[in-house]
This record gives structure tokens, sequence and C-alpha cells, in this order.
């Protein structure tokens, strides 16, 4: 019983040292160990609809390109129109 209560200190000092320990690691390795969130769905996501807004930006210049190139032609024929009945 005498050598029980000499190595009881001991072995309390050894199971606070590797709880610690335990702990510690534990505590030390779940900031590295924890990976960032997979966000590859979401930037798909978002490269789809910036893509479709530059679809959306270029119909819309487009668009607006053939409306100017149409109100063109229609004063290039109005103009050969009025010129060709000033001839008769």
């Amino acid at each position: 019983m005498q050598h029980f209560i000499g190595i009881l200190p001991l072995l309390l000092s050894l199971a606070l040292m590797v709880g610690c320990a335990g702990e510690y690691s534990v505590t030390s390795n779940d900031s590295p160990s924890v990976s960032p969130p997979d966000t590859s769905i979401q930037d798909s996501i978002d490269r789809m609809n910036q893509q479709m807004a530059a679809d959306a930006a270029n119909a819309a210049a487009q668009q607006q390109f053939l409306a100017g190139m149409a109100a063109a032609q229609e004063t290039m024929n109005n103009a050969n129109n009025n010129q060709a009945t000033s001839n008769w």
C-alpha cells in the first residue's frame, strides 16, 4: 500500500499530461485539418450567370445595331423613292 501511495501522484501527473497533450493536439489539429467548403458548384453557377449576362448584353447590342441598320436602309429607300418620283 505504501508503494501505491508513492506512485499515485506520478500516475495522476502522467494522466493529466496525457489528457492535456491529447486535448492540445486535437485543438491544434482541428484548424488546419478543416477543409474549406466545396464551392465548385456555386462557382459554376456564377460563371454561367456571368456568361448569360454577357450573352444578353451582346444580343441587345446586336438588336440595336440591326435596328439602326434597318433605319438607315429605310432612309436610303425613302431618299431613292423620292428621287425616282421627282424625275418623272
